[in-house]
């Protein structure tokens, strides 16, 4: 009996580990955090040739690139967001917001 009820203990225990569920978060918080370093980039180097083919007076190439610095701009930001959640943060995330909307109107503006 008391095997019985060690072994249901034990099993209890292995699915319902905290540390797992622990290392869990920690692993979503990873990766929300790489998706926004990764995405924050792609989307600084499409604002680049965004301003480089308004230069040249490309507007269809300079709209298309601007649409795709708001698109990374906008997944960059989510995931900082949801990172800053996970992390239990709750200040500075209205100013993500506010900047979340800013990637949104950058694409909706061509």
């Amino acid at each position: 009996m008391k095997r019985a009820l060690l072994g249901i203990f034990f099993g209890i225990l292995i699915l319902c580990n905290p540390l797992a569920l622990l290392a869990e978060e920690g692993s979503v918080f990873q990766r929300n955090m790489d998706i926004w370093n990764e995405k924050r980039e792609l989307a600084s180097q499409y604002l680049l040739k965004a301003e480089v083919y308004f230069k040249e007076g490309n507007e269809l190439e300079g709209c298309a690139s601007q649409q795709r610095a708001s698109s990374y701009g906008i997944e960059a930001t989510e995931a900082l967001i949801k990172a800053m959640e996970l992390n239990g943060a709750q200040e500075g995330t209205d100013d993500l917001e506010a900047g979340l909307n800013k990637w949104r109107e950058l694409g909706d503006f061509c």
